[in-house]
């Protein structure tokens, strides 16, 4: 019995220790859920849209982080058409459409970082597209006489990367962190594919 409360004692300190260190990592480790929207540009086809983030930041160190995400993008726009109606028939709408989700992954190192918190973060990782777009490609005579659109589908099921430039602050309340991001979506050997900004507001988990 006397054996046990000796080890129990010099124990003690180590176990102190060892929770102390890993109330640190914790600490250090945090987890951070950011919810984002804002507006985007698709490349190829000239389209303006809006996109809706999801995203987990785990920091692995005080600086470096791994973030997954989920976006959603949406065309708003035909930006090639400048509101140039004249393309239209019978009034149908003969603008360009596209709609992906996009999984990414991405690695993020702030490379700066103030005493106040402030972060300014470079990030790089896969991305997998879901999706598809719809472009009018003219119309032909059908058998009735008359003209019926002739529509160009393509979808996308394809993988490429993303980089990404964020300014990260504390906001007031110090369980909520506010990140302005810019980040280009590549694939097909085009960069940048898709380019979006927004704005995330992040929920210490």
């Amino acid at each position: 019995m006397e054996k046990m409360k000796r080890i129990l004692i010099l124990s003690f300190p180590f176990i102190l220790i060892f929770f102390s260190v890993n109330a640190q990592i914790i600490e250090k480790n945090k987890l951070i859920y950011r919810l984002g929207a804002g507006p985007s540009i698709e490349g190829n086809l000239g389209l303006f849209g809006a996109n809706l983030m999801n995203e987990i930041s785990y920091f692995v160190t005080p600086r470096f982080s791994i973030n997954p995400s989920l976006t959603y993008f949406v065309s708003v726009e035909d930006a090639k058409l400048n509101g140039n109606n004249s393309s239209k028939m019978d009034g149908e709408n003969v603008n360009s459409f596209a709609s992906s989700l996009f999984t990414d992954v991405r690695f993020q190192y702030d490379v700066i970082r103030t005493k106040k918190d402030l972060r300014v973060g470079v990030g790089f990782g896969p991305s997998f597209q879901l999706g598809g777009e719809s472009v009018h490609g003219g119309w032909w005579l059908n058998e009735s006489g008359g003209y019926d659109s002739r529509w160009n589908v393509k979808r996308h099921a394809r993988l490429g990367y993303v980089t990404q430039v964020t300014f990260d602050w504390q906001g007031k309340n110090i369980n909520r962190r506010n990140t302005l991001g810019v980040s280009m979506s590549s694939f097909d050997g085009y960069w940048p594919y898709y380019l979006m900004l927004n704005y995330r507001l992040g929920f210490k988990l």
